[in-house]
């Protein structure tokens, strides 16, 4: 969800490595051909990556809702305004930055974030352990 390269860039990059497949003369040398199949798992895993997407990130939005329910600083109000604003995870995860380093170590509304957080990776993995298509 909070991906440090965008859909657009991996396309690119899986284009590239199919271009350079294409262009080879022959049966393809061993490190050619793991590129090649590293190209087709990216694809595997930003499908199912998009398929979830939507659905994972109003799942999120509302669990940090919750999460952030009951806490009138103006960091948690700030942080639930960015959170309903947010059209990404990219927009999602900036405004989890901000909230987690404006709250102490030791704080309540920081133990709930997490808790959401831990619960979001496991739906993500279990998104992108799902088939597609």
């Amino acid at each position: 969800m909070f991906n440090a390269l965008r859909s657009e860039q991996l396309l690119v990059g899986v284009g590239r490595m199919l271009r350079a497949a294409a262009d080879a003369d022959g049966r393809l040398e061993d490190y050619e051909r793991s590129q090649v199949l590293s190209a087709y798992s990216v694809t595997r895993l930003l499908a199912a990556e998009q398929a979830a997407a939507r659905e994972l990130l109003e799942w999120t939005r509302a669990a940090l809702d919750r999460a952030l329910a009951g806490d009138e600083r103006a960091e948690a109000q700030t942080a639930r305004d960015q959170f309903v604003a947010a059209v990404d995870g990219t927009e999602l995860g900036d405004a989890l930055v901000e909230l987690l380093a404006a709250l102490p170590r030791e704080d309540p509304t920081r133990t709930r974030v997490h808790g959401v957080l831990r619960e979001m990776i496991d739906r993500e993995l279990s998104a992108l352990a799902a088939p597609v298509g």
